[in-house]
C-alpha cells in the first residue's frame, strides 16, 4: 500500500503539477527581456520568489490561498533581505489618518517597485498555469511566449535566442505532460499499463526534446533569407536597425558622419579616424568595477587630430607590463614629489566575453596585481600615454589594478610653471593647417581674462559645458559643407549640439590653439552604484551622492565616454570634463568636499529629450504584454464558455436546416474519431460502423447507439428534420468525444 501510495504521489506530481513548474520556467525566460532595465537586486528578489513558488506549486495540488500567501510572504522576505528595508516604527495614533498614511507610505515606498514587479510576475505564472491546464491553452501560452520574445529580439538590441530555445523545450515538455494526462483520463487501462514502465515514457520524450535543443544551439548560423517587416520598413526609410553590439569584440559603433546611414549603438571603439553622427543608447552591461575611489575608467588616449577624427602617434614605445609582484609602472614625464596622489585599487569583472584592446582603470595605472585572461604575456605598457594595452586583443575574465591618481590641488595647478623643454609636447599641441581661424579666435576670446593655464582650461570647460546642449542625435543638416567641414568648427558654429566626442574634441583643439598641451582620452564614465543610489533614494542623504565614494559600479555600453587631459608641470596629466551633464570624479585635498550639482550626475547617461527613450519603448512593450494577456484570458473564457459556443453555433448555422446541420456534425464526429485511430471501412454504412465501434468500446455502446438513432431520425425524417432530435444527436456526439 505504501508503494502504491508513493506511485500515486509521483503520478499526481507529474501529471497535475509539473506544468506549473514549466510555467515558472517560461516566465523566467520572459523576464530576461528586462535585463538592461532591472537591477541585479530586482532579479535576485524575483528569482527567490519564483523558487519558492516552484516548490509550493509542486507540494500542494489545491490550497491556492495558502500557496499564494506563502509566495507573497517570500516576495516580501526577499525584498527585505536584498534592499535593507528600514523599520519606521508604529503610528503614534491609530486614530490619526495622517499617522497611518505616514506609516503606510514610509514602508510601502521601500518595497517599490520590487513588490509590484514580483506580484506581476507571480500573477503571470498563475495565469499561465491556469490557461495551460488544457492542450489548447498550453499551445496558446507557448506560441504567445515565443512570438513575444521573437518580436522583442527583432525590435530591440537584445540577444534572446537562448531564451526562446528554453521556452521551446519547456513547451514541448508541457505538451508531453498534457498528452499523458489525457491518456490517463480517456484510457485508464492503457495508462496503468504504461505507468508501470515510466522509462518507456520518459526516455523518448527527453531524447526528442534534447535533440531539438542541441540542434538549435549547434546549428550554424545561416544568412538571412527573409527580413521581418520592421527591418524592411526601417531600411526603406533609410534607418539603421539596431543590433546587439560587440559580437566578436567590443566594437561599437563607430559613428558615421552621414546621418543617412542612421544611428548606431553606444559602446567602445578602436577606430576614431572619423567621429560624429548620432547613436542610440545601449544599456547592456560591460563590466563591474569594485573600487576604493570612484573614477572615470580610462582606456586610451589619442594625440593626432586630422579635422575629422583622431589617430595614434606612430611607433609608441611599449614595454612588457608584469602581472603581480612589486614592480610599478611609471609615466613620462613623471610627477614631482610635491604632487599629492591617492592610491586607488580596482577589481574589474568583465560581463562579456569580448576581446579587449586595453585594460580600463582609474587615472594612471601603476601596477596590475591580478589578471585572468587568455594572453597575460602579451600585456604592454605605454608610459607616454599611460595605456595598458595588448599587442593583440585578448579575452579577459577579471583583473585588479592599482592606480596613483593625482589629488586635485587647484591652487597648486594655478601656480604650476610652464612645461619643461626636456619633453617633446609637440604631439599634444598639433593642429591641422586647415583648422579655421575662427576656432582659434573663439578660444582666445573665452580665455582672455584668465591669468594661468589652469584657469584657461577651466574657462574652456565651462564655456562648452554651459553653452551647448547634450544630445545623442545632433542635427547634421545644419552643416553647410558636410564633406569638407572641420569637425570642431562645425560643432562650435553650425551644429551647436552633440555628445561627448563633440565636446571633448572641441576642448582639446581649443586648448591646443592657446598653447596648452592637451590630449583626447576615451574609456567609460563611472557607471552606476545601485546600492548607493538606493540609499540616496530612500534616505535622501546628500553624502550618499558624493561622486568620489567607493563602491561597486556597473558599467554599461551607454557609459562609453570621451574627455580630455591637460598637462601641468609637476602634476602630470589632469582630466577635464567639458561635456554637458557630466562631472569627472577626482580625489580632493584632505578637508575639502564636493557639493553635488543637480545638473551633473556621474551615475547616469544624459538622454536626448528630443527623441523617444528606452523607457518609452519598454512602456510600449509592457503595454503590449498586458494587452496580450487580457486577450489571451478573454479567448480562454470564450473558448470554455458554453454560451459563447451556443452563440457561435447560432451564427454559424443560421439559415441551415436541422438535417443539414446533422450531416455537418456527423462529418465532424467521424473526422474526430478517425484522428483517434477509429477507421471506417468503405463498404460500411454509418450504422454498421457505429455498431462495430460500439462492440469494440463497450463503455460507449449506449452513446454510439443513441447517436446513430438520433442522427437517422433528424437526417431522414420528414421535411427538414426535427430540432429536438438534432440536440439529442449533438449531445450524444459530445459524450463520445469526451470518452476519447
Amino acid at each position: 500500500m505504501k508503494l502504491l501510495g508513493n506511485a500515486r504521489f509521483w503520478r499526481s506530481l507529474f501529471l497535475e503539477r509539473l506544468h506549473r513548474l514549466l510555467a515558472v520556467a517560461i516566465v523566467v525566460q520572459l523576464i530576461q527581456c528586462f535585463s538592461d532595465t532591472w537591477w541585479e537586486e530586482t532579479y535576485a528578489i524575483i528569482y527567490g520568489m519564483l523558487g519558492v513558488t516552484a516548490i509550493t506549486e509542486l507540494l500542494f495540488t489545491r490550497l491556492l490561498g495558502l500557496r499564494l500567501l506563502v509566495q507573497i510572504a517570500a516576495l516580501i522576505g526577499f525584498t527585505i533581505w536584498k534592499m535593507e528595508v528600514t523599520w519606521g516604527g508604529w503610528p503614534l495614533s491609530w486614530r490619526s489618518w495622517t499617522e497611518i498614511e505616514r506609516f503606510v507610505t514610509f514602508h510601502s515606498d521601500q518595497f517599490h517597485p520590487f513588490f509590484e514587479l514580483g506580484i506581476g510576475t507571480l500573477a503571470l505564472v498563475h495565469v499561465f498555469s491556469w490557461v495551460g491546464s488544457r492542450r489548447a491553452g498550453a499551445v496558446l501560452v507557448i506560441v504567445m511566449s515565443i512570438g513575444l520574445m521573437a518580436a522583442i529580439d527583432s525590435f530591440y538590441p537584445l540577444e534572446l535566442w537562448h531564451n526562446i530555445a528554453w521556452i521551446v523545450v519547456a513547451g514541448l515538455a508541457w505538451l508531453v505532460v498534457i498528452h499523458l494526462r489525457q491518456l490517463q483520463e480517456r484510457h485508464p487501462e492503457s495508462w496503468e499499463s504504461l505507468a508501470q514502465r515510466p522509462l518507456d515514457i520518459a526516455f523518448p520524450a527527453v531524447l526528442v526534446i534534447t535533440l531539438v535543443l542541441l540542434s538549435g544551439i549547434f546549428m550554424p548560423r545561416a544568412p538571412v533569407v527573409l527580413q521581418d517587416p520592421y527591418t524592411m520598413w526601417s531600411e526603406s526609410q533609410g534607418k539603421a536597425v539596431t543590433a546587439l553590439p560587440g559580437e566578436g569584440g567590443i566594437q561599437k559603433i563607430n559613428i558615421e558622419s552621414s546621418s543617412k546611414k542612421g544611428s548606431s549603438l553606444s559602446g567602445y571603439s578602436r577606430d576614431d579616424r572619423k567621429i560624429g553622427g548620432s547613436f542610440q543608447f545601449d544599456y547592456s552591461p560591460v563590466m563591474t568595477v569594485t573600487t576604493t575611489q570612484a573614477s572615470y575608467w580610462r582606456g586610451e588616449t589619442k594625440a593626432i587630430y586630422n579635422g575629422k577624427g583622431w589617430a595614434d602617434t606612430k611607433q609608441p614605445t611599449l614595454v612588457p607590463l608584469p602581472v603581480g609582484g612589486d614592480a610599478k609602472m611609471k609615466t613620462v614625464p613623471e610627477r614631482s614629489p610635491e604632487a599629492k596622489t591617492k592610491e586607488v585599487v580596482q577589481t574589474v569583472k568583465m560581463e562579456r566575453k569580448d576581446k579587449l584592446p586595453v585594460l580600463f582603470g582609474a587615472g594612471s595605472i601603476s601596477a596590475v596585481s591580478e589578471l585572468k585572461s587568455d594572453n597575460n604575456a602579451g600585456l604592454r605598457w605605454n608610459a607616454v600615454e599611460g595605456e595598458a594595452r595588448w599587442n593583440k586583443s585578448a579575452r579577459v575574465e577579471s583583473y585588479t589594478l592599482v592606480s596613483e591618481v593625482t589629488v586635485l590641488d587647484e591652487q597648486g595647478l594655478r601656480q604650476a610653471p610652464a612645461p619643461s623643454s626636456e619633453y617633446d609636447f609637440s604631439p599634444y599641441l598639433q593642429l591641422p593647417e586647415t583648422l579655421p581661424q575662427r576656432v582659434r579666435d573663439l578660444a582666445a576670446e573665452k580665455t582672455a581674462d584668465a591669468t594661468n593655464s589652469y584657469d584657461k582650461a577651466k574657462k574652456l570647460e565651462e564655456f562648452l559645458k554651459t553653452t551647448f546642449p547634450y544630445t545623442n542625435t545632433p542635427d547634421l543638416t545644419k552643416m553647410t559643407n558636410r564633406a569638407n567641414s572641420d569637425f570642431v568648427d562645425a560643432f562650435l558654429f553650425e551644429i551647436q549640439e552633440g555628445y561627448c566626442d563633440y565636446f571633448s574634441t572641441s576642448f582639446v583643439v581649443m586648448a591646443r590653439s592657446i598653447g596648452l598641451p592637451t590630449r583626447w582620452v576615451k574609456g567609460y564614465s563611472t557607471g552606476n552604484d545601485v546600492q548607493a543610489s538606493e540609499r540616496a533614494r530612500f534616505m535622501d542623504r546628500l553624502e550618499d551622492r558624493d561622486p568620489t565614494r567607493s563602491g561597486t559600479y556597473t558599467v554599461r555600453n551607454a557609459d562609453a565616454h570621451s574627455w580630455a587631459e591637460v598637462y601641468f608641470e609637476g602634476y602630470g596629466w589632469i582630466p577635464f570634463e567639458p561635456t554637458s551633464g557630466f562631472s569627472v570624479p577626482q580625489p580632493l585635498p584632505e578637508g575639502e568636499t564636493i557639493t553635488p550639482d543637480p545638473s551633473t550626475d556621474t551615475e547616469t547617461t544624459p538622454v536626448d529629450t528630443k527623441v523617444a527613450t528606452n523607457d518609452n519603448n519598454w512602456f510600449v512593450v509592457g503595454a503590449a504584454i498586458g494587452v496580450s494577456l487580457v486577450l489571451a484570458i478573454a479567448a480562454v473564457f470564450l473558448y470554455r464558455s458554453r454560451r459563447a459556443h451556443q452563440l457561435w453555433e447560432r451564427i454559424r448555422t443560421r439559415g441551415h436546416s436541422p438535417s443539414q446541420r446533422a450531416a455537418r456534425e456527423m462529418e465532424k464526429l467521424l473526422s474526430f474519431l478517425q484522428r483517434k485511430g477509429l477507421r471506417r471501412e468503405q463498404h460500411e454504412t454509418i450504422r454498421e460502423t457505429f455498431n462495430r465501434w460500439g462492440d469494440r468500446f463497450g463503455s460507449l455502446r449506449a452513446e454510439f447507439d443513441g447517436a446513430i438513432v438520433s442522427f437517422e431520425k433528424v437526417r431522414y425524417g420528414q421535411e427538414s428534420g426535427d430540432s429536438v432530435q438534432l440536440n439529442e444527436f449533438t449531445a450524444a456526439a459530445e459524450k463520445i468525444r469526451k470518452g476519447f
